[in-house]
Formats: structure tokens, C-alpha cells, sequence
């Protein structure tokens, strides 16, 4: 495992400059949300903008995946390195996963300043409990949406300067709504509603409630979390599909002749 060590030293040095401008990023959207939320004296601004910078961490890791991908694609560097495909590709997967849960924590960090500025509870009052399965569902989701994100990549670099390339950058577009319309599906289907009773876990939806209703309209909004349930069944299901498409991935950069 030597080998797969400085895999993932490699992956992290080149992700610290990405990393630096996430988080001045972040710094500078909650400053803005503060600063509005203060100049309309309206401190629910300020905590809708701390959970919002929270909850995109579910598109972190699939974005952070396609750019370093696309980054090592032009530079040729997988050229140089004789160590397996899946080693390649699941190092940066966990080098993403590590950032994004450091990004997580640094948005947290300033959504608990948000509450403290405005006088708000943390979490809105809500359990601790409530705070990990936010932070565990958005792992989760993120993980699965970044699996997909490698896949799709695969496609794309596989099929870049091959005979018939927009042909088959158009399969993979095709690919990708047929997969699409099969979650939809399933995630209405009658399979779906019984494994849902098998077993659970805790998870997070983020959501809006109307708080004061007037024949004006709605006057109150509030943005929070609500503690939920995440069926044991359909997470064996979604980790199978994941650690197939993983397997697909790597199948598809190995046909790349860079």
C-alpha cells in the first residue's frame, strides 16, 4: 500500500490551491449574506445563507472529481504513472471526500457565527443527532453524485478523439437520461416503498415552512432542518450500483489512449 500512500500525498498537494479559493469563496457569500441580513435587520437571512453554503456540499465532490479529472486528462500526467486505474481514480475520490468534510466543517463554523450574530438558536434548537445526519446525508449523496460524475468523465475521455467522438458523446448524453428516468422510477415505485421497511438509519431533508399565513400571502418563511429516515435496504442498493459504475469507470479509462 506504499504506493497508494503517496497516491493520495499527490492528490492532496494538488487540491490545497483548489481548497484555498473554496474556502475564500464560502468566506465571501456568508460575509455577503451577513451583510445583508444586518443592513435589513433580518437575521434570517443570514442563517438561510449559512444552511444554504452547508447543504451544496451534496455537489462538491462530483464537481471537485470532473475538474481535477479534466485537469489530469489535458496534462497528460496518468501517462507517466503505472499504477492501476482504480487506485487512480479512488485515490482522488478520498482526497475529495476528506476536503469536502473539511469544507463542511468551515461552513458549519460559520453558520454557528450567523446564529451567535443574530441571536438564533444553533440548529435552530434542533438535536446534534440532527446535525450528524445532515452531515452524514450529505456525504452520502455527494459520494453518489461524484461516482456518476467519474463515469460520465470516463465516457467523455474515452470517446475524445476516437473515431465517431460526437457520436458517442451523444450515447453517453443518451445514458445519462435513460439512468435518470430509471431513479425516477424507482425512486416511485412500489420496490422502492417496501425496502424503505427494512431497517433504518437517520438522515436530514432540508426544507421550507411557513410559519404565518395571510390572505396577503405567505409572510414567514423558515428554512430548516428535518430529521428523517434513510432505509438499510435502499442503501445496500444504491452502494451496489455505486461500486458497479466505479468498476465501469475504471473499465473506461483503461480505453483511454492518452
Amino acid at each position: 500500500m506504499g504506493y497508494y500512500t503517496g497516491l493520495l500525498l499527490k492528490d492532496w498537494k494538488l487540491s490545497m490551491k483548489g481548497q484555498l479559493q473554496n474556502y475564500l469563496f464560502i468566506l465571501v457569500l456568508w460575509m455577503i449574506g451577513v451583510g445583508v441580513s444586518l443592513r435589513l435587520d433580518e437575521p434570517e437571512v443570514s442563517i438561510a445563507v449559512g444552511l444554504t453554503l452547508i447543504s451544496i456540499h451534496i455537489f462538491y465532490m462530483g464537481t471537485d472529481m470532473v475538474m481535477n479529472l479534466l485537469k489530469e486528462q489535458k496534462l497528460k500526467m496518468w501517462l507517466y504513472n503505472p499504477n492501476p486505474a482504480r487506485s487512480l481514480l479512488s485515490s482522488k475520490l478520498v482526497i475529495s471526500l476528506f476536503n469536502c468534510l473539511i469544507s463542511i466543517t468551515f461552513a458549519i463554523a460559520l453558520y454557528a457565527m450567523s446564529c451567535f450574530i443574530s441571536g438564533q438558536h444553533f440548529l435552530q434548537g434542533k438535536e446534534f443527532i440532527e446535525g450528524f445526519a445532515l452531515i452524514g446525508t450529505i456525504l452520502g449523496v455527494g459520494m453518489y453524485l461524484a461516482i456518476w460524475a467519474i463515469f460520465f468523465w470516463s465516457q467523455y475521455a474515452a470517446a475524445k478523439g476516437k473515431r465517431f467522438e460526437y457520436v458517442r458523446i451523444a450515447f453517453s448524453g443518451l445514458i445519462a437520461y435513460f439512468i435518470f428516468q430509471i431513479h425516477q422510477g424507482f425512486m416511485f415505485s412500489s420496490l422502492y416503498e417496501r425496502l424503505k421497511d427494512v431497517g433504518s438509519f437517520p438522515s436530514v431533508s432540508l426544507g421550507t415552512i411557513v410559519t404565518n399565513e395571510t390572505q396577503d400571502g405567505y409572510q414567514e418563511i423558515s428554512l430548516g432542518v428535518s430529521l428523517s429516515e434513510f432505509s438499510l435496504a435502499l442503501f445496500t442498493v444504491f452502494l451496489a450500483v455505486s461500486v458497479l459504475v466505479f468498476f465501469l469507470s475504471v473499465k473506461n479509462v483503461k480505453k483511454i489512449e492518452i
